[in-house]
């Protein structure tokens, strides 16, 4: 009876293992991607880039989009505005616009792992016993310091990258960073729910 509950516990423990290995691995590649695009984008030329302006038909009737393309080929639909800025001669640079997106999105791509990678390590470190401890506490509140990150620093790093190159600097205020701030603020409170959980199990243990 005993062996088979150690073999059950023993699969259990591979099946986690298996399960953050798998979402490790699937973390790793979303940077590298992102790191590749970034890459490319130093790297290429100015004049492989092209913006287009397209109509497209839909239940509404007709629409006009604007579209990115590389070397002729179609790469994403994007917002004009943030592409139209110029420098002080008037002139644009599609290239630079791509590489800030792409400054942009490779920033948000790092914080977003980091979350996830220490998530994962909350839920291994809670799996044999109480999640109830010290160094949980600390991890999740490292995870509403990142959701913080989260909002201000990608669109910090357009933002420099753009007041560094061009004469203007476009910015359209959204909801989304606040929504994400509401976020961080929720992981901190949960953050201090852990730190009362913690108390709690210390004064269980010392009875015990």
């Amino acid at each position: 009876m005993k062996k088979e509950t150690l073999s059950k516990e023993a699969k259990r423990r591979v099946r986690r293992l298996q399960i953050t290995s798998i979402i490790s691995l699937a973390i790793v590649m979303m940077l590298i991607f992102r790191a590749k695009d970034f890459v490319t984008a130093v790297f290429s030329k100015s004049d492989s880039y092209e913006i287009r302006l397209e109509e497209e038909s839909d239940t509404e009737g007709r629409q006009q989009i604007y579209r990115l393309y590389k070397n002729g080929e179609r790469m994403r639909d994007i917002d004009y505005n943030r592409y139209a800025v110029t420098d002080e001669k008037g002139n644009q640079d599609v290239r630079y616009c791509v590489l800030m997106e792409e400054a942009k999105n490779l920033s948000y791509a790092i914080l977003l792992g980091a979350m996830l990678i220490i998530a994962i390590v909350v839920a291994a470190a809670s799996a044999d016993g109480t999640p109830f401890t010290k160094k949980n506490a600390k991890r999740i509140r490292w995870i509403g310091v990142l959701q913080f990150g989260l909002a201000i620093i990608p669109g910090l790093v357009w933002f420099l990258m753009c007041f560094v190159r061009f004469e203007y600097v476009s910015i359209k205020l959204t909801l989304t960073p606040l929504y994400m701030f509401g976020i961080g603020i929720a992981i901190m409170i949960l953050a201090q729910v852990f730190d009362h959980g913690v108390r709690l199990q210390e004064d269980v243990d010392s009875i015990a």
